[in-house]
This record gives C-alpha cells, structure tokens and sequence, in this order.
C-alpha cells in the first residue's frame, strides 16, 4: 500500500481536530523557508492507533505505529511502519518493579497516564518516543494518537466504507479463509476486525490492511454524500484525538498533502528479513542482528529507504 494513503489519514486526523475543514488547504503562518511556509528542517511524527475500546486514553497499547518523515524543503514524505511486537528495551518505568522489556507496543501502555510507570510527558506517545529514541537513536519530534472508539464510530458516521481485500485472511481455529479476495463493504467494526487480526497465517500483512482501511476512509470522507456531515463529525470527535501538533503546523502538514505529487510518497516498513519471528502465538519479534533496525531507521531518517 503506496504511502498516499497515510498523508489521507493525516486530513482526516485534522479533520477530527477541528483545524482542517472543507475548503482547499491554505498555507500556515510561520517563519519556515520551506514549502507551505514549513521549516526549514525536517519534521518527524509518531502516528500511533491504540487498541483502546473507550473513549479515553487512560490506558491502550499501540496497535499501529508509523513513524512520519516530512522534508518542507523538497516536498518529500516518507512513512515507516514498525510492527507491534518487536522486542525492545524499555526505559524509565522504575515504578514496575523488573520491568526492562517487552513488547513495543507496550511502551505506550506503561506510558498511559492509566499505568502512572512514566515519568516524562506526554504519557503513552512521550514513553514510545523516548523508547524508540533509546533502542534505535531516533529523536520524533511531534505525535498523533487515536483510539479504537473513535475510529470505529467515525466509519460508521461517515456511512461505512468499500475496500478490495487483495488476499486471504484467516480467523484464529479456522481452516477456511475468514475473508477471500474481493471487494466488501464495512461497518466501523468490520473495518476494525479486518485491520486488526492476528492469524498467524497474516498477521505480517497487518500493516498493509490498516493502510488499505485508511484509504477507503479518506474516500468516504470527502465523497459528496459525506461531505455535507463533516461539521458533525468535527463536532463529535474533535476532542477524541491525542496530539502536540500546534495549528499552524497541521495546516502546514494539510498544505503539503495538498501541493504533493501523491505517488511519489514513500511507504516503507522494518524489512521481515531483519526479524526473527517465531511460530508460536503471540511470540515477540526479535532483532536478528544487533543495530540492524536502528540503521534502517536512521537511513530513513536520512532520507534513504529500503
């Protein structure tokens, strides 16, 4: 799944802040150089989904997470997906005793300010920075969290949405494909199922499903049937999005979208052949080769992708 669909996302997040309406997107204020008055500097964004079933964000864990590279000088974006269970070491939770690793998708969860493990700011986003920052050397410089809830009210508001199924996808203790390739039409909970799944015999597509959910709901958010009930969605979740990005740099960010050639935009993920994955349920994803994963990072970081 190319890399457009997620800069969708991003106008559809701004959308939900109550900052990005309708109409054509204008150029922030600001004293950058770069295109749509953006620094002249790269800019970095965590984009975090949680699995989190309530309206809060008291407590969650990432189930989906990107890293955004976004150049305002040359107009290049770039995503990096780093899949929810990959090993990591996990710092300053001294608050739960022993606790020095696991999953990365629960640095975010000993960062929820539910769990209290964290001593920074920022709560879950703040601790999956500062664990990404201590693995792999990546300073992110802003983050966009949104949870289950809102996301699965969203689609259904919105009238549900149509996706193409590119290949099988299997349930837990079922022999049969629980979807075959095709095109469907989802309610906000299909939609989530769908993203979500964990079958062994797919769980390393997750990433490609969420982006393919993703880009149908930016085609029913600004189709013209919907068009006319962006105010009440603004109006219903505009308080259920979790971010430290100031106004003037969404609208940067929604300038940029709207000025990029969308296929020159880059979707990149950790390589599976970095990753030594075991077979049984659940299992962690482990590093094969220390420094292997922090040197695709920083490459990405650099502007190279793999």
């Amino acid at each position: 799944m190319k890399g457009r669909n997620i800069v969708k996302v991003l106008i559809v997040v701004g959308l939900l802040l109550g900052i990005q309406g309708p109409g054509p997107a204008l150029a922030a204020p600001g004293e950058g150089g770069g295109i749509c008055n953006g620094p002249d500097g790269i800019m970095t964004i965590l984009v975090v989904g949680t699995d989190s079933r309530s309206a809060g964000y008291l407590y969650g864990m990432a189930d989906s997470i990107m890293i955004m590279r976004i150049d305002f000088t040359s107009g290049d974006v770039a995503f990096m997906g780093i899949d929810r269970g990959i090993w990591v070491e996990i710092p300053d939770v001294e608050e739960d005793p022993g606790r020095t690793h696991g999953k990365i998708t629960q640095a975010y969860l000993f960062g929820t300010e539910g769990m209290g493990y964290y001593s920074g700011t920022d709560y879950g986003a703040g601790l999956l920075m500062e664990t990404i920052r201590h693995n792999w050397g990546v300073e992110i410089d802003k983050y966009i969290v949104v949870n289950m809830q809102t996301f699965r009210d969203i689609i259904d508001v919105i009238g549900g949405i149509k996706i193409y199924n590119p290949s099988p996808l299997y349930s837990f203790h079922q022999n049969q494909p629980k979807l075959g390739v095709g095109g469907y039409f989802f309610s906000g909970n299909d939609a989530l199922l769908y993203a979500r799944y964990r079958d062994p015999r797919n769980v390393l597509d997750r990433v490609d499903r969420q982006a393919i959910v993703m880009e149908a709901v930016y085609e029913q958010v600004f189709s013209l049937s919907t068009i006319p009930k962006i105010p009440q969605i603004v109006g219903l979740y505009k308080h259920n999005v979790l971010t430290n990005l100031k106004l003037a740099e969404i609208s940067q960010l929604a300038c940029l979208a709207a000025k990029t050639d969308m296929d020159q935009v880059v979707f990149t993920k950790i390589p599976k052949d970095l990753l030594y994955i075991p077979d049984w349920e659940s299992s962690p994803w482990l590093e094969k080769e220390p420094g292997s994963i922090a040197k695709v990072l920083q490459d990405f970081m650099d502007g190279y992708y793999p």
